[in-house]
């Protein structure tokens, strides 16, 4: 899709209105506005995150995600620390937009 075509199905926090649109190479775009480039790291968080959302329709704060992450992904990827260095803007809120989510309640 054609950044121009991406940004019309934003809302104005910059996630996705219509998740059922997601695709990787989106989820890349997305990335790429914010001067990130997702690598399959990103994107083995960004599943678990959607996977997440899919089990109880919300977005989940930092401890669940990092207890969570820690319980299907291991000890040494959940952790703050390992998230920080993936998503250094914020974890939860860019994890969840490049997912293809909305913007989560609890993020300012």
């Amino acid at each position: 899709m054609e950044i121009d075509q991406l940004k019309k199905q934003l809302d104005s926090d910059g996630h996705l209105i219509d998740a059922s649109i997601w695709t990787e190479a989106i989820a890349q775009q997305l990335a790429e506005l914010d001067a990130l480039n997702l690598t399959p790291e990103h994107f083995e968080i960004l599943k678990l995150v959607q996977d997440l959302y899919a089990e109880t329709h919300d977005t989940p704060p930092m401890r669940l995600l990092v207890k969570q992450i820690k319980i299907r992904l291991g000890e040494e990827k959940g952790n703050s620390r390992h998230l920080y260095r993936l998503f250094p803007e914020g974890p939860v809120r860019y994890a969840s937009k490049y997912a293809g989510l909305p913007k989560p309640a609890h993020c300012m």
